[in-house]
């Protein structure tokens, strides 16, 4: 789907010709919100419109997601690694902040290098540096998922998405979730389904064939690592690695949050982030990088 799902909104053309929408809102020092696989910029909504206030809060809609064009280069992390950097550049952003949940945070990962010192501080919500199992890393996804699963992983998103989404939506959130917040994963469902099934698949291939473990130690910017205490997706040992394999790296559970801890404990989660921001941020920086 192609930027006119989303009428009116801002878009970035990018070096292949893609063009891809953002929402750019408040001033001062950025903060730059990626959403997770199959998403949108629009899962950011209430906590860019929290953030505002007090920073320029930049929300993309990554490529080949709904609101975004496909474009012609390979839909791979790596392509969304390089699709965040020019965009910083574009827009000439420094001293960032960036939130990545899930996919978003390996995006970031793979932006960081070529981000240099544009990049103040890291935010992972939610994500493993190896989604894939095997004898020596037991914290990949939920069930064992192993390389050997792939292959069916993709036959299913692309014979049927949005049964495919079906199963996939509610295992999002905490277990309660089903009974506490349906209105929650039905809103989940519906917006995901939106996503294109091929590219959707060309995505989790690449994301399922990663393995950060040996470059986060790479990353010296401040990574503040968040874990939804009822994640039904990561273990918490997969969060606790990056942040112990991060230089500057610092790990939090949400209590009573699934994978998605920025809509499932918004209080909680928005109150970590203020604190980790106040105590990263370098003081020329906090105003947009103007000192008086």
């Amino acid at each position: 789907m192609g930027r006119g799902e989303m009428p009116g909104m801002p878009v970035h053309v990018l070096r292949d010709g893609a063009a891809i929408s953002y929402a750019d809102q408040g001033a001062g020092a950025p903060f730059l919100l990626i959403h997770g696989w199959a998403a949108h910029g629009g899962f950011f909504r209430d906590l860019a419109a929290r953030l505002a206030p007090a920073r320029r809060v930049l929300t993309l809609t990554l490529r080949g997601h709904a609101g975004s064009d496909r474009g012609a280069l390979p839909l791979t992390i790596e392509t969304l690694g390089e699709d965040i950097a020019e965009f910083a550049a574009a827009l000439d952003l420094k001293g960032v902040v960036a939130l990545g949940w899930s996919m978003g945070a390996m995006a970031l990962w793979s932006a960081a290098g070529k981000l240099g010192d544009r990049l103040e501080a890291l935010i992972v919500e939610e994500m493993a540096p190896r989604l894939t199992n095997d004898p020596a890393w037991a914290y990949g996804l939920a069930g064992g998922y192993a390389e050997a699963d792939i292959a069916g992983s993709l036959e299913e998103m692309q014979a049927d998405w949005p049964a495919y989404v079906t199963r996939f939506a509610p295992r999002m959130f905490a277990p309660a979730a089903r009974y506490e917040k349906p209105n929650l994963i039905e809103w989940a469902r519906v917006e995901m389904s939106k996503a294109d099934a091929s590219a959707m698949a060309s995505f989790w291939d690449s994301m399922a064939r990663q393995d950060f473990r040996a470059r986060l130690p790479a990353i010296r910017a401040p990574m503040l690592v968040l874990h939804g205490a009822q994640s039904q997706i990561y273990p918490d040992g997969a969060t606790a690695f990056v942040a112990q394999a991060a230089p500057n790296g610092a790990h939090v559970i949400i209590p009573g949050a699934g994978h998605v801890p920025h809509l499932e404990a918004p209080d909680a989660f928005f109150q970590q982030i203020e604190a980790f921001v106040r105590t990263t941020r370098r003081p020329e920086m906090r105003s947009g990088g103007a000192v008086p």
